[in-house]
């Protein structure tokens, strides 16, 4: 690149909703790193535990920006809706395609060290052999990670957080990224931990069903979303379950062959449930040991947006979108624009990509519930601040 290289910092997160545990991480990463610009890899309309966002992506970009990010890019919706170490590995190419410095990401204890030595470990022939037999045993893969992690101390640190943080080093070692991670102590919130009152930083979970349960969320989260958030409109998987339960009666196992998302006979269960009457009903049938409540929910988005199996084909994201950027965004995309080897999109127009027809569908589907045109939003230019 020409002239100074500008410093940037990249950050992975999916802000549904944005609070104030993402400002601390934010604002101490930038204390960290000293960048010159901050670039955020965004989930956009879905959420990678199997769900859609609660509040659409251009809410969350505009808080984002208007918090300490100066870019915020989409991940496509196909690496969302997958297992943690497919989605780490998404979100860090394409911090790696932008010439990325530093990656920050948020782990329970702050420190890197017992991140490597897992790491280490899960390379190792024995633990992939462990793992695979837990598997044969009907294990999902958390669990048959934990059974295969012999050492205590790194057993003990096989939270989510912690597996995503792994993710994100694999993918950097697998990528041979120049990247530099480093990890910093999430705040005292739990990913679980229910509201507590009068605490500024709460969990993104918490507030998710604070919201549903029509408790007013503002004073929990940053503005300018704590101005909308208690009116803007919300969606869950729930909500369409419907129009789920109604395709699954119309089809037979034939149709899960050209279905993404199913393997190891996941699309019986799914028949053999078909007749239940509700959501959690058909989620409690489906469930075993070897299938998570997220490994479901994902299956279930997967067919409900019927991804075609032939997306397996796009093994690293074919292109940078740009939902939203400040001036100093802007200026650090002209200075690397030259270097970038994945062509830059600003919106979404019908048949530019498979994977932005995605985007557009997905808007489809959930404009019908929230009687807004997020399809239309789709193909306006990226948010300014």
């Amino acid at each position: 690149m020409g002239g100074v290289k500008m410093k940037a910092l990249g950050l992975i997160a999916e802000y549904n909703p944005m609070h104030f545990g993402h400002t601390y991480h934010i604002r101490e990463s930038q204390a960290l790193k000293k960048p010159d610009v901050t670039i955020v890899v965004m989930s956009g309309s879905v959420v990678q535990r199997g769900d859609f966002a609660m509040h659409d992506k251009w809410v969350r970009t505009h808080t984002a920006l208007h918090n300490g990010v100066d870019l915020v890019i989409e991940l496509p919706s196909f690496y969302v809706l997958q297992s943690a170490d497919y989605f780490a590995q998404a979100s860090v190419d394409l911090l790696d395609q932008l010439h990325v410095s530093d990656l920050v990401f948020g782990s329970e204890t702050g420190d890197l060290n017992p991140l490597k030595s897992l790491l280490a470990l899960h390379q190792t022939s024995a633990f992939k052999a462990a793992v695979k037999a837990a598997s044969a045993e009907g294990l999902s893969y958390p669990d048959a990670m934990v059974k295969a992690t012999q050492n205590a101390d790194l057993k003990l640190g096989l939270t989510p957080n912690n597996i995503l943080g792994l993710g994100y080093l694999k993918a950097l070692n697998a990528l041979d990224s120049q990247i530099n991670a480093d990890t910093i102590k999430r705040t005292k919130r739990t990913y679980y931990a229910p509201l507590k009152k009068f605490q500024k930083i709460q969990s993104a979970t918490a507030i998710r069903t604070a919201i549903n349960s029509g408790q007013s969320a503002a004073s929990y989260v940053p503005d300018p979303l704590s101005g909308v958030i208690d009116t803007a409109p919300t969606v869950q998987l729930a909500d369409f379950y419907r129009e789920f339960s109604y395709r699954l009666k119309m089809v037979d196992n034939a149709a899960f062959k050209h279905q993404f998302g199913f393997a190891e006979g996941l699309e019986n269960r799914f028949l053999k449930a078909h007749h239940h009457a509700t959501y959690f009903d058909f989620l409690e049938a489906v469930k075993t040991p070897r299938y998570t409540y997220a490994h479901i929910n994902r299956a279930m988005m997967h067919f409900l947006l019927h991804t075609p199996a032939a997306f397996d084909a796009f093994d690293a994201p074919p292109y940078i979108r740009i939902l939203g950027m400040t001036k100093t965004g802007q200026a650090y995309l002209n200075h690397v624009k030259k270097d970038l080897h994945l062509p830059v999109y600003t919106s979404a127009k019908h048949g530019q990509h498979p994977l932005l027809d995605f985007e557009i569908k997905i808007s489809q589907l959930i404009a019908t519930k929230t009687n807004q045109d997020f399809a239309q939003k789709e193909l306006n230019p990226p948010i300014r601040v």
